[in-house]
């Protein structure tokens, strides 16, 4: 008799207060569950959520919890589907690529900005992890592997190159010296003619013809044509994306 006037008094209290206490006697929420000793918790610790093998066809409810043991994952029912309540945990020092323009969630934009800007915890991750003043700017770079020419937390490289001299292909560029021609030589003159004891006045030209083995050069015109020298490009084909480096809140 004595049971049941107390767990009479125990619902008409619950009841009363709407909340629910287990492990304390002063609820702050519904549903309040705590362990006797929280630094040291014994195996029973904890609330075990319903455990099925399969998928039930649909839910009751918005916010209907289970635990799949074949994926060994939690399932939330939103109203119309299950959907899989996947835990992933991030170290600091993580790094990603995003479509998100700003800091979420404990992921910190690489954007250059001085180190001194974010909260205390993240400067001291930032800081264990060899980051100096400014954050890295991973604007408009690509990341590769660090090895022995590539420190850790370096930049370097370049998006375009100019090609010199001694870069090009060693070619010697030659004529050919087939083919009779004649060059040339001297101005046009004034000739003095004596002919049966008259004079007279002609003009013209010396000419001399060499042979198609005659040693000489002709000068050829310029590889690029003459125009500026431009840099050449080196981009790949990209899609831009921002990138983030997790250092918690």
């Amino acid at each position: 008799m004595k049971r049941k006037l107390l767990l009479m008094f125990v619902l008409i209290s619950c009841f009363a207060k709407a909340q629910v206490g287990i492990g304390t006697a002063n609820p702050q929420a519904t549903l309040d569950v705590r362990v006797a000793n929280p630094a040291s918790p014994t195996i029973d610790a904890g609330i075990a959520i319903p455990q099925v093998s399969v998928l039930p066809s649909s839910g009751n409810r918005a916010g209907q919890l289970v635990y799949l043991t074949s994926t060994n994952l939690y399932y939330c029912y939103n109203g119309s589907s299950w959907y899989g309540l996947a835990t992933q945990v991030y170290n600091f020092g993580d790094v990603k690529y995003g479509f998100q323009g700003v800091d979420h969630n404990g992921w910190i934009l690489l954007d250059g900005r001085l180190k001194s800007s974010l909260t205390a915890t993240q400067q001291a991750a930032a800081t264990a992890l060899g980051i100096g003043a400014n954050l890295p700017n991973l604007s408009d770079r690509g990341i590769v592997g660090a090895s022995g020419t590539k420190t850790l937390n370096t930049t370097g490289g370049n998006a375009s190159v100019t090609i010199n001299q001694n870069q090009l292909p060693n070619v010697t560029l030659t004529t050919s010296t087939d083919g009779a021609h004649t060059h040339l030589s001297g101005n046009p003159t004034a000739v003095l003619l004596n002919i049966l004891g008259q004079s007279f006045l002609a003009s013209g030209s010396n000419t001399n013809s060499t042979t198609s083995a005659g040693a000489h050069s002709h000068t050829t015109s310029s590889i690029n044509g003459g125009v500026t020298q431009q840099n050449l490009s080196v981009q790949d084909p990209y899609l831009a994306l921002n990138g983030f480096i997790y250092l918690g809140q």
